[in-house]
């Protein structure tokens, strides 16, 4: 049997964190369109630059509503705009996501949230926010929940506007150091070794 192989056309990044492809793309090129959001019933192109000060906005806000590295949250909602925005927002702070089905019980829910030991939740609407309500009692690691229909991003970005851009960056380099390039799981430290005496 004969074997054929070829060089990978693009090489993978050996470490980085979830994240860094959306301030990547921002700098390589910042008008380039990479999203689109609905907004009074019509298509809005969002760019590289725009998702990005979207993105670290939001992020601002986690750090200043509580969210720390390695964190859970929840995100409760189908696929839209915010969803995309949250995930970016999580990675580049470190907190970990958490997806639950918008169709799930309230008894799903709380197995899921209780067993990810989640911090936080983003819901898309009332509905979602009462399922979550239901069985808040036996979540004792939920600090926060958050609605998207009730202005959770703008909730978010007006918390963080006091926060320099800084205070992201660092725990996005933090992110990056503790996460090995196979895994998100964070790696275990190594002890320094002793000089001999």
């Amino acid at each position: 049997m004969r074997e054929f192989s070829q060089p990978p056309l693009t090489r993978a990044r050996p470490v980085g964190g979830l994240a860094d492809c959306v301030f990547d793309h921002a700098i390589e090129d910042p008008e380039r369109v990479v999203l689109a959001r609905k907004s009074g019933g019509r298509w809005e192109d969002v760019t590289a630059a725009g998702f990005r000060d979207q993105v670290l906005a939001v992020a601002k806000g986690l750090l200043a509503e509580g969210i720390r590295f390695g964190d859970r949250a929840a995100l409760m909602a189908p696929t839209r705009y915010e969803w995309t925005l949250l995930d970016f927002a999580l990675w580049t702070v470190g907190a970990q996501v958490v997806p639950v089905y918008p169709t799930s019980s309230a008894e799903q829910v709380f197995w899921m949230l209780h067993d990810a030991q989640a911090a936080a939740a983003f819901v898309e609407h009332e509905d979602h926010a009462m399922t979550v309500g239901s069985v808040i009692d036996r979540l004792p690691h939920l600090r926060r929940l958050w609605q998207f229909d009730a202005g959770a991003e703008q909730e978010l970005m007006a918390a963080g506007a006091g926060l320099a851009d800084e205070v992201v960056h660092r725990h996005r380099r933090r992110s990056r150091r503790t996460r090995s390039p196979r895994s998100s799981t964070p790696r275990a430290r190594r002890a320094a070794p002793r000089a001999a005496s």
